[in-house]
């Protein structure tokens, strides 16, 4: 097992009261986790090496178990999972977020010269941007964030947030007028550079839908560990379409004409 690995598994384990046994190893299990770490989130869901495992709060255990018997692990991270989880949680209101891909980095796989264009954003100017805009940037829980202007503003900005056990987790957005520049894998690649500067493990989420995203961390050597769901209170949501082009400047079409889409979906809460 890497040390990288080690790590990972370290930070995971740090999220409970007791270390999770046989974590990695096949097995597909409802655990009871009614503790802290739970935070916003009343049931997680990973998906780690070959371990599927369901952390719930007491009350869905019994549900949850009766849920795995018939849900086959491989369907269980998908938009179909989410649909089927969202069923059994419905009477108290869950929503299901995910899945996501969790993607970290070390010195070995994350080696690239930082982008002169990027620099240490002040708390003032990470303060003075639209959130509406930055919505992926956790500004408030920032213990720094990597930026790029453009125009003499910030385009793009990069967050830095301490998640424990030397985890820092990356948000990164790219205003809309800028997009195309090669910003957001210059503040992304900045942030790596920042954590792995400060002894600490980048760690950056992305969905399966957000191919843009996703090629821009794979870019700068993050790479997949584990995938997650999680369930909180709220109205259920439902996941954009797939956001790209397999080649720039392509023509992709809907498979489904516009009188088949899901006229149920109403439009996003805010």
């Amino acid at each position: 097992m890497s040390d990288l690995h080690i790590k990972i598994e370290n930070w995971i384990n740090s999220q409970f009261d007791e270390n999770i046994s046989g974590l990695g190893d096949d097995k597909y299990v409802v655990v009871r986790s009614d503790n802290t770490f739970l935070k916003n989130k009343q049931i997680w869901v990973i998906k780690y090496i070959k371990s599927t495992i369901i952390f719930s709060q007491n009350k869905w255990v019994s549900d949850l178990e009766h849920f795995i018997t018939n849900m086959d692990k491989e369907m269980l991270f998908s938009i179909y999972g989410a649909f089927e989880l969202g069923r059994v949680l419905n009477k108290d209101k869950i929503r299901i977020n995910g899945p996501s891909y969790y993607l970290f980095g070390d010195r070995d796989n994350c080696n690239l010269e930082v982008d002169p264009r990027a620099f240490v954003a002040s708390r003032e100017e990470m303060e003075s941007l639209d959130k509406e805009i930055f919505w992926h940037c956790d500004i408030d829980n920032a213990v720094s964030g990597l930026a790029v202007k453009n125009n003499g503003q910030i385009s793009a900005l990069a967050t830095i947030v301490d998640e424990g056990e030397g985890v820092y987790e990356i948000g990164m957005e790219v205003h809309r007028d800028s997009q195309g520049l090669g910003m957001g894998k210059a503040v992304v690649n900045a942030a790596v550079q920042w954590i792995l500067n400060a002894g600490g493990i980048p760690l950056a989420t992305v969905g399966p839908f957000n191919v843009p995203s996703a090629r821009t961390l794979r870019s700068v050597g993050l790479k997949y560990y584990m995938m997650d769901m999680s369930g909180e209170f709220g109205e259920f949501i439902v996941p954009p379409q797939a956001l790209g082009t397999p080649v720039k400047n392509m023509d992709i079409y809907n498979f489904y004409p516009d009188w088949a889409m899901n006229n149920l979906i109403k439009s996003k809460i805010r």
